[in-house]
This record gives structure tokens, sequence and C-alpha cells, in this order.
């Protein structure tokens, strides 16, 4: 799973209830504090004090951007400001599922519809509200994002958390920056599984096609984004394995007791291969599968379309809300076969 989250702690900003009103709080606070913290992209490259190696990356952001345009991406005013922050995450974000079963815990919100994640932008806060979860009988995930995206509402900015140094790190610049503006070109409201596989599809493609094209990176460089992005799809291949043993499980007439020690053995199992540095619950199988899930029919759309990006946005944008039968629907296939039954315009 990708560190990166909606941001729908900003608009939430319309809702109204009690747990809503502690959410925006913390939402208003975080985004204030970003805000203060933000400088221009040109500024901090100018800035003697910053770094090289953020500065070079900073320099990128604007040229992949125009790529993702000339690729038919929605143009935003995202990603033309830097915050420096002090944390390794810039949200928290905290998911839910029934015990046994893959049955999520959503929250409304308007414009984004239902959404099966929160973010927070206080790691405490995240941790109470999770503590509050399990307490109510629900198996629950919490992981940091490293990036988020507010739907081309409002100017994103550049994150330092987004340019970490380490292997891949400018491939996975490339990744996010590409990743948010597909968010920011087409949305469904409350179809989380379709929404998230779109952007990883749509980035995971363009991405390895400029680093070796526009950047002409080294076979060096190119090669560690690749060795990170096939180790993260080896291993969203053993979560979806596990997610669908599980879900065999829960829907037998096994005792509850017998499924829940088949649901830790199987768990615990691809935690260890992995190494996974948290706990994996039914929340962490089911994330994993929003951001994966869609994304071998989205492939097989754009190769319905020619492996032009044109023909393929044309196709998508079709897509709305009545395109499903129901909110977060766990199947998107039928819907997008819908489209290859006539030829992409």
């Amino acid at each position: 799973m990708k560190g990166r989250a909606l941001l729908v702690t900003l608009l939430a900003l319309l809702s109204t209830g009690c747990f809503a009103g502690g959410y925006i709080a913390q939402a208003a606070a975080g985004q204030d504090e970003l805000s203060w913290r933000r400088r221009p992209v040109d500024e901090v490259i100018a800035d003697p004090t910053t770094a090289e190696h953020t500065k070079q990356l900073l320099a990128l952001v604007e040229d992949v951007k125009r790529y993702g345009e000339r690729n038919h991406l929605k143009p935003t005013g995202n990603y033309e400001e830097y915050v420096e922050l002090d944390s390794p995450a810039v949200v928290w974000v905290v998911s839910a599922a029934a015990p046994l079963s893959f049955q999520q815990k959503t929250w409304w919100f308007p414009i984004v519809g239902n959404v099966p994640y929160l973010g927070w932008f206080n790691r405490r806060d995240a941790e109470r509200h999770a503590e509050r979860l399990r307490k109510e009988g629900w198996d629950v995930d919490l992981r940091g994002a490293s990036a988020y995206s507010t739907l081309g509402f409002f100017d994103d900015p550049v994150l330092s958390t987004m340019i970490r140094p380490r292997l891949g790190t400018v491939g996975g610049l490339v990744n996010v920056v590409i990743h948010e503006s597909v968010h920011a070109t087409h949305y469904v409201s409350g179809q989380t599984l379709f929404n998230e596989s779109l952007a990883d599809f749509v980035a995971d493609s363009l991405t390895g096609i400029y680093l070796r094209d526009r950047l002409e990176l080294s076979r060096w460089q190119i090669w560690a984004y690749e060795e990170g992005q096939i180790r993260g799809e080896e291993r969203a291949k053993e979560f979806f394995e596990a997610y669908r043993t599980l879900e065999t499980v829960y829907a037998s007439t096994l005792p509850d007791e017998e499924k829940l020690a088949i649901k830790k053995k199987v768990t615990e199992m691809v935690r260890k291969k992995w190494n996974f540095s948290r706990p994996i619950t039914n929340a962490t199988l089911a994330q994993s599968r929003a951001y994966h899930g869609g994304i071998p029919i989205f492939a097989e759309l754009l190769a319905h379309c020619g492996q032009d990006w044109s023909r393929f946005w044309t196709a998508v944008k079709t897509i709305d809300e009545s395109s499903f039968s129901m909110a977060q629907q766990k199947d998107i296939d039928p819907v997008l076969r819908q489209l290859m039954q006539r030829p992409c315009r």
C-alpha cells in the first residue's frame, strides 16, 4: 500500500455532528499549520541553505506536472509551494473492518461521499480514534501517509515526506505527483477501489516512461525505482491472496474461534515474510485491495483504447456514481467491461 491518502479532513468542513466537530477542529488546525509553513518552490530552490538533494527533486516537479498534462491529466495549481515537516508522515490514516469479514466501516462527507478511512494530522489523535474503534469491536489499521490529495479543490503543496532521501526517490516523487493529479482529474464519489486503482495504474504506467525517456536516468537509478515497484506489487499480490483465503474462511460454516485462529495464522505468516512494521488486520488487507484490486482491468481498458491515453481518459470520464450498483463497490470489472463493449472514441 502506498503512503498517500485522500484528505477528507478538509472536505469534512461541510459536515455536522458531534464526531465531525472534533474531526473538523483537528483538520482546520492541521491545514492551518501547513499553510503557515508553505514557501514557494522557486524560493526554496534559490535558498542556499536548502539541501542539494531537495533542490534537485523540487526542480523536477513542474516538468512532471507538464508531462502529466500532456498525457491528459488536469492542470492544477498543485505543487507550487513546499512544506518542510518534522514528521515521517503528513497525516495518519485510520481504517476499520469487521473482525470476521471484509465489511469496512465508512464515513460520509459531502463531495467525496462514503470513504473507508480518515486522515488525522496528529498521530496521537489518530491513535485515540483507532483505540475507540477497537473497543467497538472493529479490526483497525493505522498507517502514516507521505502525501495527500484534496481533489483539486485546494492547491496541495510538495511535502518533505514525499522526497525523503532513499533509493528510488526520484521515481517515487514522479509517481506521487502523477497519482495525486489523477485524483484531481477524475474522481467518483464513494468508490475508493475505482479511484485508487485508477490513480495507481496511471501513475505506475507513466512514471517508468518519464524516467527513461524524459530524464534519461542511469540504469542504476531506474533499477532502484523499478525494484521497489516490483517488491510492492509482489507484496500486494500476497496480501490479495491472504484476502481471498480469508474471504473463503469467513464465508464458511466453521466456528468463529476456528476462523479467528486461521486468520491469525494467515496474517502473521504474511507479516513475517514481508517484515511488515505493523499488525496485519482485515482493515489492512481491505485497504491494500482498494489500491491494487482494479489495476488489471484498467490495463485492459488502455489496451482496448489502443494504448492511447486520450481515448482512455475519454472512456474513463464517462464513469460516474450512476455507473455503480452500490457505494464502495468491491468488483469494478463489470463497470469497465461495459465500456469495452464499444470502441474507444
